[in-house]
This record gives structure tokens, sequence and C-alpha cells, in this order.
């Protein structure tokens, strides 16, 4: 009998403890809607589509009043968006928290460790075989400004070694929801000259440097 009651209050302080572990969820989204894929978007001048939306967060760091509280165990999250499982990074155990720092991509380190399991497995289309790295984010899809063939635009964005690291890192004040604004790069990027950005070179780099511009604290 009393093995029966101590295997019901593990199981009791087993659920509590997983209804309040820390989450963190990563919203894609496209002006004020949530992501969907293949559908068709009047932006500005352009009509859009995008067909895939990839990228990895890493080394997500959690703070309370600027001091480190926790920093989360896995190494790189990947987000997909054929997959709103991946949206959220579950963390094992509850603290309180104010503000996250993260980097968008994977660190060199990680990049020159060699082949890895899980959201690193180069199965998941985020590994150039050819260049031995990862790519960081990835954006593809069609736009009525674009000069390609059947007008697809294709942003592979990586690179880890000078002068084409494309690892950035983010800060943000949060309460656990976060919005990737993917219509701000159609802002400032000129999809008439920039639609295929495929390896590391000065191009990737400058679209690098918007990404800290897309990801802010939602409700």
């Amino acid at each position: 009998m009393k093995q029966y009651v101590l295997f019901g209050m593990l199981f009791m302080t087993f659920q509590t403890h997983s209804q309040n572990a820390v989450k963190i969820t990563f919203l894609p989204k496209f002006e004020r809607e949530n992501l969907t894929l293949n559908k068709v978007y009047y932006f500005k001048n352009d009509t859009l589509n995008i067909s895939n939306f990839k990228c990895y967060i890493s080394n997500l760091t959690y703070y309370k009043n600027d001091s480190i509280v926790h920093s989360s165990i896995k190494k790189a999250h990947l987000i997909d968006a054929t997959d709103s499982r991946s949206f959220i990074i579950m963390e094992n155990e509850f603290f309180k928290f104010d503000k996250i720092r993260f980097n968008i991509g994977v660190d060199s380190l990680t990049n020159v460790s060699g082949i890895f399991e899980g959201d690193l497995d180069p199965a998941n289309g985020m590994y150039w075989t050819w260049q031995s790295g990862y790519i960081n984010f990835k954006l593809e899809g069609t736009s009525s400004l674009c000069p390609a063939r059947k007008n697809k635009f294709y942003w592979h964005i990586g690179g880890y070694s000078p002068p084409y690291n494309t690892l950035r890192q983010v800060s943000l004040k949060t309460n656990g929801k976060v919005s990737i604004q993917l219509d701000k790069l159609f802002e400032e990027i000129d999809i008439s000259e920039e639609y295929q950005i495929m390896s590391p070179n000065d191009n990737a780099v400058q679209i690098a440097d918007k990404f800290v511009f897309l990801f802010n604290t939602t409700r």
C-alpha cells in the first residue's frame, strides 16, 4: 500500500513539475498573422508566397534582473514552419525570468564538431555537406518581383568563419512569447537583386544583420 501511495505522490510531483516548467514559444508571423506556408500574401507592391521557413535558436539563456538564472541544456533548437511543435522550447524546471538571450544560428564550435543527431541532424535540410557547415536561417518561396525562373527565391543564410560569420545574438525582455516578423525582411531587402543566396558571402552577412529586428516580444 505504501508503494502505491509513494508512486502516486511521485506522479503528482512530476505532473505539477511538468505543468510549471518554463517554455518559450517562437511564433513565425507575416505582418499581424501567424505564418501560413504556401499562402499568397499581398505585400506592398509584391505578391509573395513562402513555401519553407526554418531557423536555428541556440545558446538560449534566461535572466532575472540582469542575472543569469538558467541556461538551456539543449545545444540548438530547430524552428520549422511545417511543424508547430517546433515553435516551443520547453525547459525541465520552473524559474522566474524577465529576459532571454539567444543566438540565431549555430556557433563555430558546433559547426566544426562533426555530425550530430536530433535538431542538428543533416537530414533536416539545414546542413551544407559541400560546405561542411550549418544553415542558420532558411527562407524560400516566390515573389512577383523576383526575376529568377518561376519567380523563386532562396535565402539559405549560413557561415561561421570571418568575414562571413552570420551568427547573430538577440536579447529580449519577454513573458515567454516571441514573434518572428518575416515581413520585415521584405521591407529591407530588394528581392529583385538578392533572390538566390545559398552560400556564405557578403549578401548573406547583410541579410543576417537584419535578423535581430525580426524577433520581438508578443502577448
